[in-house]
């Protein structure tokens, strides 16, 4: 893969302004924690609390009925924290379920990495993406569909994943920076083709079981918490149609929680990397699940 630099596209600042969110799209190296919503709060200012601000009544849905509260917590409570860990969110967005997720986001003031199927990046969904901005969250590319890559024609591969970024750009005005492949099936084609570094993670197994999930509070719950290290990328559904009730929301309630407990701060997938100063390139051909602290 080449050397990852990327740069804002302009007019960024003009799209986001009236919500508060600053751009991220710088390359990793430069990815410093910026102000993160319409409180202007630090992603390293708030300990343990990766700096996303309560920006309540932004765009994609209020404090009502989401999990949000006018009043964020108080992360008083916590340790100063001395671990990162990265939220990721997979399979949207949506109009409706993205915001329950928004909402806890909100409460706890965590920012989190949201990997976009790109036919659902769109008009309709725009205000949710700009309420996850305004909450210092981060879009990524998640192909433009939700089956597996492998075995399709470079061709497939690469309309997939450039009509993703397209999507993004058009709709966030900032560029997507990692890939997760669909269901983490990947082969060699798509290491050759698509040059951006690929983001695995902690799967929390929120999704249904036919698919090998276990999509109770209670399961999922314990295994991002049993699985979660110093620099651990934790992967989860914003979107998943077929579970009802979604168990993710109200498993965030204790593993966001649980992990500020525990001395962890919540960064986006690129302040991770950023705060541990490697390059995302640096490893090829392979799948990023933990970013480890230096020795």
């Amino acid at each position: 893969m080449q050397n990852l630099a990327f740069w804002s596209v302009w007019g960024a600042a003009l799209f986001f302004g009236a919500i508060g969110c600053s751009s991220s799209d710088k390359p990793v190296s430069d990815l410093n924690d910026t102000p993160a919503g319409a409180g202007g709060a630090d992603a390293n200012e708030n300990a343990g609390a990766g700096g996303a601000t309560a920006a309540g009544g932004a765009a994609g849905g209020g404090a009502a009925g989401d999990g949000a509260t006018a009043a964020a917590t108080d992360d008083a409570e916590y340790p100063i924290p001395d671990k990162l860990v990265a939220l990721t969110f997979d399979d949207g967005p949506d109009i409706t379920l993205t915001p329950a997720i928004l909402g806890k986001l909100q409460f706890y003031r965590v920012p989190a990495s949201f990997f976009l199927i790109g036919q659902k990046v769109n008009a309709d969904t725009q205000p949710v993406m700009q309420r996850a901005a305004s909450l210092g969250c981060e879009f990524e590319n998640h192909s433009y569909g939700y089956p597996s890559l492998t075995g399709l024609a470079q061709a497939e591969i690469e309309t997939s994943v450039n009509d993703t970024s397209a999507a993004i750009e058009q709709f966030t005005s900032t560029t997507p920076v990692f890939f997760r492949p669909p269901n983490l099936a990947v082969d060699a084609l798509m290491y050759q083709l698509i040059d951006m570094p690929f983001a695995g993670g902690v799967v929390g197994g929120d999704f249904p079981a036919e698919f090998g999930g276990n999509p109770t509070v209670e399961a999922v719950t314990d295994t991002v918490l049993n699985g979660v290290v110093d620099g651990s990328i934790i992967l989860l559904h914003d979107v998943q149609p077929d579970l009802d009730p979604q168990p993710t929301p109200t498993a965030l309630d204790t593993i966001i929680p649980e992990l500020k407990r525990q001395g962890y701060e919540f960064v986006t997938l690129r302040q991770l990397f950023q705060r541990r100063g490697i390059d995302p390139n640096g490893q090829q051909d392979a799948i990023w699940n933990v970013v480890p602290p230096a020795n």
